[in-house]
């Protein structure tokens, strides 16, 4: 029989970013997942965060598991507790180090996260709340934690798409498969919310039952 020991205990490389020479990845190379750095080329892999840290399977979290800033010097990361899933945005030097809150004024929310079109730190959030159904959308800048809420929704409040310059972003609901409903936020008309472009609100969609 072919022994196939050695194909299960296959060390993983994933979600590579490759960034001035320098290749980052999440890897199991220490039995744990953890992201890691090391030169295009060929080099050592240099681990960035502390050893009693483990991240979540890129495979398994919603958004992106992290994203460098090369400009800021910063990588923004998603770490949960001890597998719980409960997301929250860390920010870590560059070079490595321990993690620190990105975001502290979102609390007792799953959280989850895109990086915009440009590297200038702006990245889109939506926290999901731990006590209520409700998630709520937002923007906001590492370079000095500021965020801004773009909209909420029971039904996800997702933000799948952004223009370049952030001006604009498109929100969507998701109620049953295939069954999903798109909003556009627009800076210039921040206060009048959200903007219907695609699809029927549920409160709109005819009795289900």
């Amino acid at each position: 029989m072919p022994r196939i020991e050695s194909l299960l205990s296959a060390r993983l490389f994933l979600a590579p970013q490759l960034l001035n020479d320098r290749i980052y990845f999440i890897s199991n190379l220490s039995g744990r997942f953890s992201l890691y750095a090391m030169d295009y080329g060929g080099s050592v892999p240099e681990p960035l965060l502390p050893p009693d840290i483990a991240l979540q399977n890129p495979e398994l979290v919603g958004g992106a598991p992290y994203h460098v800033f090369p400009d800021l010097g910063k990588i923004l990361l998603m770490i949960d507790k001890d597998g719980d899933e409960k997301y929250r945005p860390m920010l870590i030097p560059i070079e490595g180090g321990f993690p620190e809150e990105a975001f502290p004024q979102i609390s007792d929310a799953q959280v989850f996260f895109r990086p915009g079109e440009q590297e200038d730190g702006t990245v889109y959030l939506v926290a999901a709340s731990l006590t209520e159904s409700i998630s709520t959308a937002y923007k906001g800048n590492i370079a000095d934690g500021r965020i801004e809420k773009l909209g909420e929704s029971p039904y996800g409040a997702w933000v799948t798409g952004a223009s370049e310059d952030g001006e604009q972003a498109i929100l969507s609901d998701g109620y049953t498969f295939g069954d999903q409903v798109f909003y556009l936020w627009k800076s210039e008309t921040r206060d009048q919310g959200l903007k219907l472009i695609y699809g029927t609100t549920i409160e709109a969609q005819p009795d289900r039952s």
